[in-house]
């Protein structure tokens, strides 16, 4: 069986992932009433890795930054997303609540065809518009309006959906030109910045 971190470094990066993504516009009328079934507490995402994990290490968010820990050393944490089969991928320190069984069973047989759509936990919490950026392993969470890119989606990937609500967009990665390794370890510009609205 496959550890946490090993499952986590084979996921596409984001440009792979956006890339097999073609057909999910097709899937997403089905796929909102299948998630208003369970009250739209689950929203669709875009799997994909943001960094290569160690052994033990997990992607954990805590409150506005995510990033790897060792799971060992990490008292409670919860799955946050999940793969099309069920399989969690990132997790949080704030309690969630598991897909149910029959929702995985539902989703996978809509969505395992394209492989890179998972469910993620709809939180409670009303954040507004996020803005998220990476400085190292570290994704770091900042309200648009305090880092100045609120209209700078103009080449973003969307990466995340809640359907329940009249604009469905909860996350998008933008592309900022930067000079950094790739986890591959190959050297391109364009690290990742995500929007992300908890609305």
């Amino acid at each position: 069986m496959a550890t946490t971190s090993a499952r986590y470094n084979i996921l596409p990066t984001l440009e792979e992932a956006e890339t097999r993504s073609g057909e999910r516009d097709q899937v997403f009328a089905t796929v909102a009433r299948l998630l208003a079934m369970y009250n739209n507490s689950f929203g669709l995402c875009l799997v994909h890795a943001h960094c290569t994990l160690a052994d033990d290490e997990i992607m954990l968010a805590r409150d506005s930054i995510s990033q790897p820990e060792k799971a060992s050393s990490v008292k409670e944490y919860y799955p946050e997303r999940w793969l099309p089969d069920g399989t969690p991928y990132e997790s949080t320190t704030t309690p969630t609540v598991p897909p149910p069984a029959g929702l995985i069973q539902a989703f996978n047989t809509l969505t395992s065809h394209i492989g890179v759509l998972g469910l993620y936990y709809v939180s409670d919490e009303h954040q507004g518009r996020m803005i998220e950026h990476t400085e190292g392993r570290k994704n770091i969470l900042k309200p648009s309006a305090d880092t100045g890119q609120a209209g700078a989606a103009d080449n973003y990937t969307e990466t995340a959906w809640n359907l329940g609500r009249d604009d469905p967009v909860a996350m998008a990665c933008v592309i900022i030109c930067d000079t950094r390794s790739t986890r591959g370890g190959a050297v391109h510009k364009g690290t990742r910045t995500h929007i992300k609205s908890n609305n």
